[in-house]
């Protein structure tokens, strides 16, 4: 590594994180990142600004000495809405782009809001849909395992060979009773 790795992991940012303390008669503020530990980094002040000035201090210090160290620098962690821009182009037929700006005139909002409104929709009901059918998948398992359990009882008590007792359960106690 060279100077220029260390400038790249100073100018990362990370996500501060600001926590009130307190004790009797005193109060101040924490800030810290998670990737470099709540109580390896992190600045300390009586205001939130102080704490965070303190910490971006402090950032550059710790950087420079696991860097000096050569030991293993971590990088801020990434949301996946980080990667996005929330802007994208879609290329549709004149007739949908026509029905779609009628549609939105007739709702009083923007073609934007309304194709916005459309998507998120959609995207809930593709969510709802893989819960449901999460759910059914394993209700369906439960069932499989049932119904083979339930065969198995039957074709056991079905080949009544001396000194074979039948196997308990509740899929036969019908035929016991009747």
């Amino acid at each position: 590594m060279n100077s220029s790795d260390l400038a790249y992991y100073k100018n990362l940012e990370y996500n501060i994180i600001i926590e009130k303390e307190m004790d009797e008669d005193d109060q101040w503020f924490i800030a810290y990142a998670n990737e470099l530990g709540k109580y390896s980094c992190y600045g300390r002040g009586d205001t939130r600004e102080e704490a965070i000035g303190s910490f971006l201090e402090e950032k550059d210090v710790f950087l420079e000495y696991l860097f000096n160290e050569g030991l293993e620098i971590p990088e801020p962690k990434k949301k996946p809405e980080d990667k996005h821009s929330g802007f994208f182009n879609v290329r549709t037929s004149s007739h949908i782009h026509a029905q779609l700006v009628y549609q939105a005139k007739q709702q009083g909002v923007s073609l934007n809001l309304y194709v916005n409104q459309i998507l998120s929709g959609a995207v809930e009901r593709n969510k709802i849909a893989g819960d449901i059918y999460d759910k059914l998948s394993a209700l369906c398992l439960k069932v499989e395992a049932l119904n083979l359990n339930a065969f198995r009882q039957l074709q056991y008590n079905q080949g009544k060979m001396p000194g074979r007792q039948p196997l308990p359960g509740p899929y036969l106690e019908y035929q016991q009773t009747g």
